[in-house]
């Protein structure tokens, strides 16, 4: 297995300091939120050669409330911006030679279908729509990226941060409608926390679709602070023989994960979860 860390947590950090710290502590590479213009292309690669990591991922930032994100959208404009903006973060990471692109294919952030419907068979309608959408909108993202040596992985995310796609199941099913051979599974302990029965089971489950990996405690801080039993869930991806990168999330406590990672009074916490997280992880291999 190879470790990184995705450098949202770090918010603007600059990449220097961030791949220092990476370096620091034995990672093997970084995974980035996926915004490509917020980066140098030549800087990156520079960087890398530098600190002797390489980019293993990047995170598509499709966001709720940032126009133009949502590949589940009812508004033709909107869902046609999103896969847009998509085919740019798939260019961005092959020209890293990131072997992977995970998406959100509904948005992190809408927590209802489209207009909020009271009535339940509106609900219902709404939701399969805005399914079928999210469908379409991966597989013609899918489709770009075919024969460029990517893969998309599809990320599941708690309830509280959408109302569809929160298990490995329901991203099973999505992976199977799209029927691309080039659209994976990533799966996040602190998301299978919050919305699956039994994780170790849900990564057993999901055998060869799954290729990547997001770590945080239950507490969404550094692996080994909180109570997900890391033990079986090491087990069950020996049992599927993952090979792939586990990319850390490690979060500050706060309500608003977006202002945890600015507080002055957490930055200290930045190296220490780096620390304590990798050195954790690797005694259960």
């Amino acid at each position: 297995m190879k470790y990184a860390i995705n450098n949202w947590v770090y918010d603007d950090e600059p990449l220097r300091d961030t791949f220092k710290r990476l370096s620091r502590f034995g990672y093997d590479g970084i995974e980035l939120k996926g915004e490509p213009s917020l980066y140098d292309v030549d800087e990156i690669k520079s960087l890398c050669k530098e600190f002797s990591l390489q980019v293993t991922s990047v995170l598509g930032w499709t966001i709720w409330g940032i126009p133009g994100r949502d590949l589940s959208s009812p508004d033709e404009a909107e869902r046609a911006a999103a896969v847009n903006f998509l085919k740019g973060v798939v260019d961005f990471t092959v020209q890293l030679e990131a072997p992977i692109l995970l998406v959100l294919p509904f948005p992190a952030g809408r927590t209802t279908p489209t207009g909020d419907p009271q009535l339940e068979d509106e609900w219902i309608s709404t939701a399969a729509a805005e399914w079928s959408n999210a469908v379409d909108s991966v597989r013609q993202v899918s489709e770009y990226a075919s024969g460029q040596n990517l893969i998309l992985a599809v990320e599941p995310i708690n309830r509280f941060e959408t109302y569809q796609l929160t298990t490995a199941q329901q991203a099973r099913k999505f992976i199977r409608d799209v029927n691309a051979d080039n659209v994976k599974l990533n799966l996040d302990t602190y998301h299978m926390n919050i919305d699956e029965a039994d994780p170790a089971e849900a990564i057993q489950h999901s055998g060869e679709y799954l290729v990547h990996m997001h770590a945080a405690d239950s507490n969404r801080q550094a692996p080994g602070s909180g109570h997900t039993n890391f033990v079986e869930l090491f087990k069950a991806l020996k049992a599927i023989n993952f090979e792939g990168t586990i990319a850390l999330e490690p979060i500050p406590p706060g309500a608003n994960p977006g202002t945890a990672i600015k507080l002055s009074a957490n930055l200290p916490l930045r190296d220490q979860y780096a620390q304590e997280g990798i050195t954790y992880l690797k005694s259960l291999e």
